[in-house]
């Protein structure tokens, strides 16, 4: 009883956020599964209306390691990573709206303004959208650029990629760094070493949420030189005004990983465990 009592209070703590947003950290898989059950969150498929609760957690659960059960454990993951996917492509559209409001503005006056100049400087910036040219060109060219890069990768992608890329949560940078895409930091000594005591010139990137982290690797695919494929193909799936799901633009990224056939893997694991629903689903 002290021990259920003292749960709540923790959760009182770590779940206060804006409106209905439920944020938690440090908790165990049983006092996840409290807080699931609370919210009605019974599976990651087949919720109603495709609308998932607003539960976002900081890091995995303390005893991870503790599922025995595969099936128990990749459900579990998906559980978690779901929300977090949704809340990462509803703030990347956010961004985007804020582009398509100055390209709409600039159809119409042909001109911009000082306000949408500093805008398009600093999320080119941001987006390594990099010109030499100048005045007006310019920040046509950035404003082309960016309605190119910022727009939202499919929730399906950011999970599967995860799943595969920590092992289902069970690598050690997604424990000790919140690392959920095996993101590297260079020439550094920040930053989570490969191995204990091992000294190469790569650390793995500590980040202080996993919702940090799936918004960094979401960014790579947006900016990174690698990813041009993955963005020109949602660019045509758009233009033909069609919702972007994972498997359509899975084949693109198969410079993502060094594992043999990453593509196809990541197309089966999207398809396998029926996660694409995510693309088109809401946060309640």
């Amino acid at each position: 009883m002290i021990k259920k009592c003292l749960f709540s209070i923790l959760a009182v703590f770590f779940c206060c956020g804006a409106s209905n947003d439920v944020y938690l950290k440090d908790v165990t898989v049983a006092e996840l599964k409290e807080v699931f059950e609370k919210h009605s969150y019974k599976d990651y498929i087949y919720m109603p209306n495709w609308k998932y609760p607003r539960i976002f957690l900081q890091n995995l659960p303390t005893d991870w390691d503790k599922i025995s059960n595969n099936n128990e454990r990749n459900k579990t993951f998906f559980m978690i990573t779901g929300p977090l996917a949704l809340k990462v492509r509803d703030d990347i559209l956010a961004e985007r709206q804020i582009i398509e409001e100055i390209n709409n503005d600039y159809q119409k006056n042909k001109d911009f303004t000082a306000e949408q100049i500093e805008i398009l400087e600093a999320k080119a910036e941001y987006y390594e959208v990099y010109t030499k040219l100048k005045g007006l060109r310019r920040y046509q060219f950035m404003l082309q650029e960016l309605i190119l890069k910022v727009d939202s990768v499919p929730p399906s992608i950011l999970m599967a990629v995860a799943a595969i890329s920590t092992n289902w949560g069970t690598s050690r940078p997604a424990h000790l760094a919140n690392n959920l895409y095996k993101q590297l930091v260079w020439y550094t000594n920040e930053g989570l070493e490969p191995d204990e005591g091992v000294t190469d010139d790569y650390r793995f990137k500590i980040y202080a949420s996993l919702y940090d982290s799936m918004k960094d690797y979401a960014h790579r695919i947006n900016s990174g030189v690698n990813y041009l494929a993955f963005r020109q193909e949602r660019k045509e799936i758009r233009y033909r005004e069609k919702p972007v799901f994972g498997r359509s633009v899975a084949s693109s990224l198969v410079l993502d990983s060094n594992i043999e056939n990453f593509a196809g893997l990541l197309d089966y694991t999207i398809t396998f465990y029926e996660i694409i629903n995510f693309d088109t689903a809401t946060l309640n």
